[in-house]
């Protein structure tokens, strides 16, 4: 295909105000691991067309196979996904000397995104194997992530991968993706169904591991219907304002509901120890009722090996480690809002399965020494 040379320049600077559209849109994400990465590869494709441009090497190649396509899609699938944790990340296998790349890693965990912005041809072709010498078929890729997936539990079951693509591609080759084990998608709306299933996922959970930030958090004044104070100390008063902003008990409630709800003699013991002493009458009240409700075990003598490998020390204790090992072990999701041993696991290559809550502490007694403060008061019933 010949093109003359100020056609060719311009559709470069398109490619070039893509990349910077990418980069603008990227911005709201940099939160998410991997973001900024990303966008330092976006800068180096734009780097490269402005390098080629100025010294007067430009290629209709440059333009064609740039990167920049990829990375269009990439943000368009990006945009359709929920509760996202990584973009293009790295996911160690014992099958693979190098990681596994993972474009998108979202739901929580629960869902693998591999996509493709290719042509329904291009993919055909490399279907049948007419790709370049040393390319992987489609079909060994599916396998391949399918398998690591298989290795890489969250809530305890396989991330869904889902392959998706630009393009609608061969329905064959659809039929024999979806044999090996992967999800295709050809279409970037994600409908209110699906919105719903995912969000009732997030609850279909049949056993819950409570540790003991959650039980406080259930408990406490403050998610009770009694935030309306100014504390003396600053920490109450955020969480305070957190909780008009976003109370926690009904998140808790939701949860909860026809649930298992179980924890481990070190919890239970820590947690009425801290009640007895800074509980208020209401909050010890309703700390006995809470237990009333839970299944209490011993703690687990074999903490697992993976979990071994956190730090423990500083504001890791290994109390921590033995109520995340006893979730662990029982196959429940722990309630927590202890981010820094997640933090600390997910550092060590350790996934624990988790549902994050906001902390709140026991105010009731805090109250004879609080100013009350009306404009705060979300007028939940004390309960």
């Amino acid at each position: 295909m010949e093109i003359d040379a100020q056609d060719l320049i311009k559709l470069a600077s398109e490619k070039l105000e893509l990349g910077q559209n990418l980069k603008a849109k990227l911005s709201q994400f940099e939160a998410i691991e991997g973001v900024p990465k990303t966008i330092r590869k976006i800068n180096q494709e734009i780097k490269f067309l402005q390098k080629v441009i100025s010294n007067g090497t430009l290629k209709l190649s440059h333009v064609t196979c740039s990167n920049l396509t990829h990375f269009e899609f990439l943000v368009k699938v990006l945009e359709q996904q929920i509760d996202v944790l990584e973009v293009d990340a790295a996911v160690n296998s014992d099958e693979r000397e190098t990681p596994l790349r993972v474009d998108i890693i979202c739901d929580g965990g629960r869902k693998w995104i591999k996509v493709n912005a290719r042509n329904s041809k291009s993919i055909h072709d490399a279907a049948l194997g007419r790709a370049s010498f040393g390319a992987r078929s489609i079909f060994d890729q599916a396998e391949e992530y399918v398998s690591v997936a298989e290795k890489n539990l969250c809530m305890f079951k396989p991330p869904e991968v889902v392959f998706q693509f630009c393009n609608d591609i061969d329905g064959e080759l659809k039929q024999v993706l979806e044999e090996i084990g992967v999800t295709v998608c050809t279409s970037l709306t994600r409908t209110e169904k699906e919105s719903e299933s995912l969000n009732s996922e997030l609850l279909n959970i049949d056993t819950l591991n409570l540790d003991i930030t959650s039980m406080l958090a259930y408990v406490s004044a403050l998610t009770n219907g009694s935030n309306c104070w100014d504390f003396n100390e600053p920490i109450l008063n955020q969480q305070a304002e957190w909780e008009v902003q976003s109370p926690v008990k009904p998140i808790l409630d939701k949860l909860f509901e026809g649930k298992r709800l179980i924890c481990c003699k070190t919890a239970l013991n820590s947690f009425q120890e801290i009640v007895s002493i800074l509980g208020g009458p209401n909050e010890k009240s309703r700390a006995e009722q809470l237990v009333e409700r839970m299944e209490i075990f011993d703690d687990v003598q074999d903490i697992p090996d993976d979990l071994m490998e956190i730090n423990v020390g500083g504001k890791i204790k290994s109390r921590s480690l033995r109520i995340f090992a006893f979730g662990v072990a029982m196959k429940a999701v722990t309630v927590t809002s202890n981010e820094g041993f997640i933090r600390s696991a997910k550092m060590k290559g350790v996934k624990i399965p988790v549902y994050i809550i906001q902390a709140r502490a026991l105010t009731e007694s805090k109250e004879k020494t609080a100013r009350k403060v009306e404009d705060r008061c979300n007028h939940i019933v004390r309960v």
